[in-house]
C-alpha cells in the first residue's frame, strides 16, 4: 500500500518481483485484526448461549480489550500508509470491488458495535473507581451504556457476524495479491480466521485464569491448532499441485529461506506444543500454571509469526 492505489501496486509487483508492498505494520495489523476477531465471537457467543453471566470475568475483559486492540491495528495501517491522509478518501467511497475499501468500512462497523458493547463494562469499571483516569468521561459512557444496555443481544448478533467476518477478511486481503502464489490462496481466510479464534483464547487464558471458561477455552484451543495444522497441511498441498510458481512458493516455505520461522516458530511453538499442552491439560490436569502461560505466549507469538511469515516470503519475488 505504499506509494499509491492498490491497483497500481499489484501491476507494479508482477513487472518487479523484489517490489515489496507490505511491511511489519500489516503483519501486525493483521493479527491485531484476528485477535479482536476471536475476541468478539467468543464474547458474542457467550452472550447468545446465555452463558454470558456464567463467563462474566472472561467475557468482560473480551469486551473492553476489543476496541482499543482494534485502534492499534488501524494505527499500524495508518502507519503503513504511504499517503496519511487516505484512510479519509477510503470513509468517502464504497468500491464493491476493492478488498481494501471493503477493509475499511468492516473495520469501521466492527468498532462501533464493539463498543457500544463494551460501553455498560466500561461504565461498571468507572462507577466502581478502577478507572479513575476515565472518570471524566462518566456521564458520556453512561448514556452510551444505557444506549447499549437493552440493545446487547441485537449487538452480539452483529459483533458475531462482524467478528467472523473480520477473521476471515484479514486472510482474504493478502489472497488479493494474484501477482503472488503463496497469497494467493482461498486458504488463507480461514486459516487466519482460525488462528484468530486460538489467539484469542490464548490470551483470555492468559489474563483471566480459573473459572468455568477455562475447560471451554481449553477444548476451543484444541480445536483450533488441530483445524490449523490441517489448514496449513491442505495450503502447503494446493502449492505443491499448483503451477512452477506456486510450488517455488511452497518450496521457500518447507525448505528455503522460511522454513526455520515456518517450522519453529508457526507449527511447532502456534500449533504443536500449544495442542500437546491442552491435551494434557484436558486429560490429566496436572499442568502447571507456568506451562501452561508459557502455552499461551506461544499461541499468541505463533500467530504473529503466521502473519509475519505469511506477509513477507509471500512477497519475495520468485
Amino acid at each position: 500500500m505504499r506509494g499509491g492505489a492498490p491497483v497500481i501496486e499489484i501491476r507494479d509487483a508482477v513487472l518487479n518481483t523484489e517490489l515489496h508492498l507490505w511491511g511489519w505494520e500489516v503483519a501486525a495489523y493483521l493479527f491485531l485484526g484476528g485477535l479482536a476477531a476471536g475476541l468478539l465471537v467468543f464474547a458474542s457467543w457467550a452472550h447468545l448461549t446465555g452463558r454470558r453471566r456464567e463467563f462474566l470475568p472472561a467475557v468482560r475483559a473480551a469486551v473492553l480489550l476489543i476496541p482499543p486492540i482494534i485502534v492499534a491495528g488501524l494505527f499500524l495501517l495508518w502507519l503503513d500508509l504511504g499517503s496519511k491522509w487516505s484512510p479519509f478518501w477510503l470513509y468517502l467511497t464504497l468500491r464493491p470491488l476493492s478488498p481494501m475499501s471493503w477493509g475499511a468500512w468492516i473495520l469501521l462497523a466492527v468498532f462501533v458495535t464493539s463498543a457500544l458493547a463494551a460501553a455498560p463494562a466500561a461504565h461498571a469499571e468507572i462507577e466502581a473507581g478502577r478507572w479513575r483516569e476515565a472518570a471524566r468521561w462518566r456521564r458520556s459512557v453512561g448514556r452510551l451504556s444505557r444506549w447499549a444496555g437493552p440493545n446487547l443481544r441485537a449487538l452480539a448478533w452483529a459483533n458475531l457476524v462482524g467478528g467472523l467476518v473480520l477473521g476471515l477478511y484479514t486472510g482474504v486481503l493478502l489472497g488479493t495479491m494474484v501477482a503472488r502464489p503463496a497469497l494467493n490462496s482461498p486458504l488463507l481466510g480461514p486459516l487466519f480466521l482460525v488462528s484468530g479464534l486460538s489467539t484469542a483464547a490464548a490470551l483470555l487464558l492468559l489474563l483471566v485464569p480459573g473459572g468455568p471458561w477455562g475447560r471451554l477455552l481449553t477444548r476451543a484451543e484444541v480445536a483450533a491448532h488441530s483445524l490449523k495444522l490441517v489448514l496449513l497441511g491442505f495450503y502447503l498441498l494446493g502449492l505443491a499441485t499448483s503451477t512452477a510458481y506456486a510450488q517455488a512458493s511452497a518450496s521457500m516455505l518447507v525448505r528455503g529461506a522460511w522454513a526455520w520461522a515456518f517450522w519453529t516458530l508457526v507449527v511447532a511453538a502456534g500449533a504443536l506444543m500449544p495442542l500437546g499442552v491442552a491435551l494434557a491439560e484436558l486429560n490429566t490436569r496436572r499442568v502447571t500454571r507456568a506451562v501452561a502461560v508459557s502455552s499461551y505466549v506461544l499461541v499468541l507469538a505463533g500467530g504473529l509469526a503466521l502473519r509475519v511469515v505469511l506477509v513477507y516470503a509471500g512477497q519475495r519475488g520468485l
